[in-house]
């Protein structure tokens, strides 16, 4: 598990998701289609006006080819 605060840049190590239950539901069914998808797919979970979002997204250590730096950053070295 990688996660990054992607205002500030940096890898962080603790998070609290605080979801409703519409949010939560929308979270539990992208995590289904996640795990369908191939390596690389990804879902964009966000708050009724779009001002906060969650990116899921699958990845497997073993071939990080299609990320970009910043994301090939992060899973190798988690920073």
């Amino acid at each position: 598990m990688r996660l990054l605060d992607e205002t500030s840049d940096k890898s962080i190590n603790n998070l609290t998701l605080l979801l409703t239950k519409a949010e939560a539901i929308q979270f539990i069914g992208y995590l289904e289609l996640l795990t369908e998808d191939d390596i690389g797919g990804h879902y964009h979970l966000s708050n009724k006006d779009y001002s906060k979002e969650i990116t899921l997204v699958l990845y497997d250590e073993n071939d990080i080819s299609l990320f970009n730096e910043r994301y090939k950053k992060l899973i190798i070295d988690d920073e």
